[in-house]
């Protein structure tokens, strides 16, 4: 528990470091947080833009996901890789979860294991928009070699 709280504590400082805001960073991992919960809709208004599209739901998946991996990244894994496996991890079951749930219990909606497959492209995504801008970032922003992460010194940059 003291580890969560020291993290939790850390986590401002080294988004500053890093360049941004927490509160920039919060907000838009709430966005894309409250994007996912279409995938819990019973159905979605016709009425509503692009709804005829075919297939529009994959590239849906895929950018919501990518969107969310991406945000949760910025925010909860700034500076250290740590705590990217296990967003990983949570986006993992959350696809699962989501097919699941529009199997079961949506009977307008149905599962699909195709949107499983986009599902985890977005994270693959995410992963990388996310690895891309800490590469950015790192690069611009000089880190003093006694606050970098201390896997980078191990693998001999920073």
């Amino acid at each position: 528990m003291d580890a969560v709280v020291d993290f939790l504590r850390r986590l401002p400082d080294e988004i500053g470091r890093m360049g941004g805001s927490l509160a920039g960073r919060a907000g838009l991992l709430a966005v894309a947080l409250l994007l996912n919960i279409g995938f819990y809709l019973p159905s979605l208004p016709a009425s509503m833009p692009g709804t005829g599209v075919p297939h529009l739901d994959k590239a849906v998946h895929l950018l919501v996901f990518a969107l969310t991996v991406f945000t949760a990244g910025r925010l909860l894994a700034p500076r250290k890789r740590f705590p990217m496996g296990w967003i990983v991890v949570v986006a993992l079951v959350h696809a699962l979860l989501i097919e699941l749930v529009q199997l079961v219990a949506l009977p307008q909606r149905s599962g699909d294991g195709v949107d499983i497959l986009f599902d985890v492209v977005g994270i693959a995504l995410g992963i990388g928009l996310w690895s891309g801008e800490r590469l950015w970032r790192a690069s611009s922003v000089r880190v003093p070699e006694s606050e970098a992460d201390p896997e980078s010194v191990a693998e001999g940059r920073r």
